[in-house]
């Protein structure tokens, strides 16, 4: 079976084109789809799990870059994979060719030759192909915001030191405690000529009231 879809992405091919070589990056942007394992620098271990129709089925198997043409931005993949269970496989040969958008960002053309055994070989090819077109729409659509918040997180740069609050005047520095300063002690030789001056008034009083027998 082969199946011929498109998708839209808001950005330039050349950005577009290394971004969809990147299977780690870009699989949990298709809904259902997750790499488990990097075996070499082309080869990746993963699981899809896919709703078609009334059933839901999982694939375990690998996804093989088997060509990439930078010129062109042509990129090749061949996917296989088994349901655990043992209710099918599918197995397919992705072509993805970029080019730029007639309003511009990218397009994205993409051609599977799908073989598909088990329950979902059941439905006809107008139900694969609508679910194959839902789900590129969405992926299309995660690609474009997860490049967005990678270019906004570039150009805010480092989050910078917290903002500082209202300025406070410093406080008063404490007013100096004044030592208390002990009176002059008078000088000895004034002391003593007081008390000389005191005690002699004091001997001419009491002499004065003596009387002939005191």
């Amino acid at each position: 079976m082969i199946l011929e879809n498109q998708l839209a992405v808001a950005m330039a091919p050349t950005d577009l084109f290394p971004l969809l070589q990147d299977l780690e990056r870009v699989a949990p942007c298709l809904p259902g789809a997750t790499v488990t394992e990097r075996v070499d620098p082309t080869t990746y271990r993963g699981r899809v799990t896919v709703k078609v129709g009334p059933i839901t089925v999982a694939y375990e198997g690998t996804a093989t870059v088997v060509e990439v043409d930078p010129a062109a931005l042509r990129l090749v993949m061949r996917c296989e994979g088994r349901d655990p269970r043992g209710a099918g496989s599918a197995a397919a040969t992705i072509t993805a060719t970029v080019e730029a958008g007639a309003t511009g960002g990218s397009v994205g053309r993409i051609r599977s030759d799908v073989a598909i055994t088990g329950r979902v070989a059941q439905f006809g090819r107008g139900v694969i192909e609508d679910v194959a077109s839902r789900l590129l729409t969405q992926f299309a659509q995660c690609l474009e915001r997860s490049v967005a918040d990678t270019a906004a997180a570039a150009t805010a740069g480092p989050p910078g030191p917290p903002a500082a609050g209202p300025a406070q005047a410093p406080a008063p520095a404490p007013a100096p405690v004044a030592s208390p300063v002990a009176a002059p002690a008078p000088a000895p030789g004034m002391l003593g000529l007081v008390l000389r001056v005191l005690w002699g008034r004091i001997r001419r009083a009491l002499a004065g009231g003596r009387g002939p027998n005191g």
